[in-house]
């Protein structure tokens, strides 16, 4: 029997359809790149024994992202929540991340919250904040 204490953590981000700017697409890829990296970052947190719930928000109709976001974090119970740096860096969407941490700052106040520095940068952020 296994003593490793179960770790899990809620990761946020966006899918959006608004055309990534200039300075987005230089840092981090096209979305094709983009999407690989999320899978490959996944992937490492997994090994790391950690089960991760990611929840991309849908530009198209947010009322209803904002909604299944509300359930995940009442039902969950997160060890952390990673907002993403699409939500985050984005002009755009600064009202939408002052919505999510508001939300989890309600809804889930003990779960640190954790901001990776891009698409593959969630794995070492949650190891990080889980210390493990």
């Amino acid at each position: 029997m296994s003593n490793m204490i179960h770790k899990s953590v809620l990761l946020i981000g966006y899918r959006s359809s608004i055309p990534m700017p200039q300075y987005f697409r230089e840092r981090f890829g096209t979305p094709e790149e983009i999407r690989a990296k999320l899978a490959h970052d996944q992937h490492r947190i997994q090994r790391a024994g950690i089960t991760s719930v990611m929840y991309q928000l849908n530009e198209l109709d947010q009322e209803k992202g904002l909604r299944e976001l509300e359930g995940l974090l009442r039902k969950g119970n997160y060890d952390a929540i990673g907002i993403g740096a699409g939500v985050r860096l984005h002009p755009d969407y600064t009202a939408l991340f002052e919505t999510i941490v508001n939300m989890c700052r309600t809804i889930a106040p003990s779960a640190p919250l954790m901001f990776n520095d891009g698409p593959d940068g969630s794995a070492d952020t949650s190891e990080w904040n889980l210390e493990l």
